[in-house]
């Protein structure tokens, strides 16, 4: 059958069409590339001679197992593929899961990526074999500035080693060649100023020592319980003179010693049990501004001795913990507080007669406190005593937001009209509710 007319003008203005696609600058088409899977990019090789080495020029590479349960593993597209890819590199992603074949030489093209100038590295192994040690190259690059070594990785230095650029590092499940293996590794860092640590059970580490002088962040987490163990010989060594932000998660029963942290700011602490230098630990968040708690009675008797001079807003959430009782006193010790989160707990709270009597009232309640949150609030009686105490004597409140999530949905229109009906003594305060229901 002849072509038509409209068939032939259809098909021209295809035609033209993927000739102005073609026809964009460089710049652009390595743009459009990063948006898609390195798979489908290295794909668009096959589309024309204008594209066949295009998918070499990008400047980050993402290599990632589509599927765990797939018997294939990324190993074998990426060990291909990075022997085409000759462009310099920025950043590169390497996530290799248990179909990671256990001779595969992944050192190899960490080596390749690293000559390239890389300035970041996210390294993710979780094979079978035992933990790998990565090129000794690793650590005298100097371009790097972010590093993430994940799970199967070996921390094994060599006799030099030097990374003058680095700025953000996470320590994700890694294993340390030895004791030394972490403070070598930070005093090679000079200008770091970011740092993840997650932790295993055995990772060759007694003494976990972060000392580096111009750390800004730290996160630190150790979900390995030692349940047999009272005393595990275990500990935390923090020596940071310009951290700002510090966040803890310990479940270990490990001992803690924290010093030179002058600068110290915001803090999220939550730990499981508490052993060997606790309270001192928990004495060098007093000149912090913000602070979250996850409490224990332990840390409740402790706090309630502390006094939080610059403390403005603070986050509480007790852990099976009895708090009513130290409460006051905690507040007592925060005279500029002016934001304060209290969740209750799912059990009632143990509270005597006279938890909220003292000689006085806590001075931010009648100078700073302008905002007051309680979550999951269960109309025990207890609870509606914090409220109303809240509410008659913190002068200064603006908001005061009650969350009812825990309570059916026939009990919040009585709740709130009670809670309502609590008297204010700041004439400018208003009483929010959150529900759960629509």
């Amino acid at each position: 059958m002849p072509k038509t007319t409209e068939h032939c003008d259809e098909k021209i203005e295809e035609i033209l069409c993927e000739d102005r696609i073609s026809s964009l600058p460089d710049d652009l088409l390595v743009t459009i590339l990063l948006s898609v899977p390195l798979k489908d990019a290295a794909a668009t090789m096959i589309l024309s001679k204008r594209w066949r080495f295009m998918w070499t020029m990008l400047p980050i590479l993402v290599y990632k197992e589509s599927d765990v349960e797939s018997k294939n593993s990324v190993w074998d597209f990426l060990d291909k593929s990075l022997e085409l890819h000759k462009a310099p590199l920025l950043g590169m992603y390497m996530q290799l899961g248990p179909q990671c074949p256990l001779d595969a030489d992944v050192g190899k093209w960490v080596a390749t990526a690293l000559d390239r100038g890389l300035a970041l590295l996210i390294f993710e192994l979780r094979w079978s074999a035992d933990p790998t040690s990565l090129p000794m190259t690793l650590y005298s690059c100097k371009s790097l500035k972010i590093l993430r070594l994940s799970h199967k990785v070996l921390v094994d230095l060599p006799s030099s080693i030097w990374l003058p650029s680095l700025q953000i590092l996470e320590l994700n499940c890694v294993v340390y060649k030895n004791e030394d293996s972490l403070k070598r590794f930070l005093s090679s860092c000079p200008v770091l100023e970011s740092m993840t640590v997650t932790r295993e059970k055995d990772d060759n580490v007694k003494i976990f020592t972060v000392k580096a002088p111009y750390l800004l962040d730290l996160s630190y987490g150790n979900y390995m319980s030692d349940d047999d163990e009272e005393d595990t010989g275990r500990c935390l060594v923090i020596d940071t003179p310009a951290l700002t932000y510090l966040d803890i998660a310990d479940y270990s029963g490990n001992s803690w010693s924290i010093e030179n942290t002058p600068c110290l700011e915001e803090v999220y602490f939550n730990v499981d049990r508490s052993l060997l230098g606790f309270d001192k630990f928990l004495r060098s968040f007093s000149k912090v501004l913000f602070l979250e708690l996850i409490l224990t009675d332990k840390m409740i008797v402790c706090f309630s001795t502390i006094e939080f001079s610059r403390l403005t807003k603070c986050k509480l959430f007790p852990n099976n913990s009895n708090w009513m009782d130290s409460l006051v006193s905690f507040l007592h010790n925060t005279p500029k507080l002016n934001n304060c989160c209290q969740k209750t707990n799912h059990q009632p709270p143990i509270a005597s007669m006279w938890w909220s009597q003292s000689i006085s009232d806590p001075e931010c309640l009648s100078s700073s406190l302008e905002k007051f949150e309680l979550i999951d609030y269960g109309g025990r009686e207890e609870e509606r005593e914090l409220v109303e105490y809240i509410l008659t004597t913190s002068i200064c409140l603006k908001t005061a937001t009650i969350s009812l999530s825990t309570l059916k949905l026939e009990d919040e229109d009585i709740t709130m009209k009670e809670l309502k009906a609590i008297p204010r003594v700041s004439i400018t305060s208003h009483l929010f509710f959150k529900t759960s229901h629509k």
